[in-house]
């Protein structure tokens, strides 16, 4: 009976914890929202706390102006971003930035920082600054919440707005959409594989036309040492000495930028003064 009291009482203390780590405990002042969208390949994530307006004059007033914003409420408002982007003409590697903005009458400086765990803006260093840039921001209706929203997205970027009060600025999230799109598929796609067969048929004196295939399609995924070397051989035993000479050349070029030398490096050169003879 013991056993099974402890047990009701670990899964209820672990269920509380969990509701606890889900919401807050009261209702919050300023609720905490994000923001999720795909861009290309890409996907970009903003959190942040969401004040109201509360008939109070925000910007001027509880907002100065020409000082460090938070841009939100409570812990920092972060962007995080799965890929490399330009933001306001900056390369922005992948990763998690606090967002900070500084407002003007007719102009907003908006900051990305490596420091993204702080609360408020009294922490602040622009030492941590991975971007800084200017934008222009519009009058518009009263927004009553702080809301950030993605207001036009296609394949390569997005523009993303924040709207409080009667003030809406933004800015452009750019990705190489196509750069991403063929990393992704090198890495999905191992030149390792197909290198195998080849180097497989190659010992074996069998299908040799079928390792050619192979070990070229090896080579249009990642032409490396290992590929170009089997391809250098594969040309030797089809009599085409010019070529296996030039390949197996290209492959020993490799094999002087890599780190360590390849285990079979002076058996491949051997191969190589033989051609030449």
């Amino acid at each position: 009976m013991k056993r099974i009291f402890a047990i009701v009482l670990f899964t209820f203390i672990v269920t509380l914890t969990s509701l606890q780590a889900q919401a807050p405990a009261v209702p919050a002042a300023s609720p905490a929202a994000s923001l999720y969208q795909v861009i290309g390949i890409s996907e970009v994530t903003v959190k942040y706390a969401r004040p109201s307006v509360k008939g109070r004059t925000i910007f001027g007033g509880l907002v100065p102006y020409g000082e460090v914003w938070r841009t939100g409420a409570n812990t920092n408002t972060t962007i995080t971003l799965t890929h490399e982007a330009t933001i306001g003409g900056v390369k922005v590697p992948a990763g998690t930035y606090g967002l900070f903005t500084i407002p003007g009458t007719s102009e907003w400086t908006v900051i990305l920082s490596k420091d993204n765990t702080s609360w408020g803006s009294g922490s602040y260093n622009q030492a941590n600054d991975a971007a800084r840039f200017t934008v222009k921001p519009a009058k518009v209706s009263n927004v009553e919440l702080l809301t950030f929203n993605f207001e036009s997205v296609d394949s390569d970027k997005a523009h993303l707005t924040i709207s409080w009060a009667d003030v809406k600025t933004g800015f452009d999230i750019v990705f190489e959409s196509h750069k991403n799109v063929l990393d992704k598929l090198k890495a999905d796609v191992s030149w390792a594989t197909p290198f195998r067969g080849a180097d497989y048929l190659l010992k074996s004196g069998k299908d040799h036309d079928l390792a050619m295939k192979y070990i070229d399609i090896s080579i249009s995924i990642d032409e490396n040492y290992n590929n170009l070397k089997v391809k250098a051989q594969l040309l030797g035993k089809a009599g085409k000495k010019n070529e296996a000479i030039a390949t197996m050349e290209k492959a020993l070029a490799k094999a002087a930028g890599m780190k360590n030398p390849p285990f079979d490096l002076d058996a491949m050169k051997k191969i190589l003064e033989d051609w030449k003879k």
